[in-house]
């Protein structure tokens, strides 16, 4: 049985590139994040490339793009 109500995520790897590839992090890309975490199919796999984006979230590779008022991002 499948849940239905549930909205197909793409691919984490997909995800990934995608993330990487633009060089931020966009508040729909936190929600789909969160998504993916709260979700119960993610591999070893899958938890390496989450350590990875938020490593380069750390490091400043990928940046995090905020809808605040005052500009600033907010991760």
């Amino acid at each position: 049985m499948t849940n239905s109500f549930l909205p197909s995520l793409p691919t984490l790897s997909d995800f990934f590139f995608q993330v990487w590839e633009n060089g931020k992090l966009t508040k729909a890309d936190r929600l789909q994040l969160r998504s993916y975490l709260l979700s119960d199919r993610l591999t070893e796999a899958d938890y390496t490339l989450l350590n990875r984006l938020l490593h380069a979230v750390r490091r400043g590779w990928v940046s995090c793009t905020g809808d605040r008022r005052d500009g600033r991002g907010s991760c």
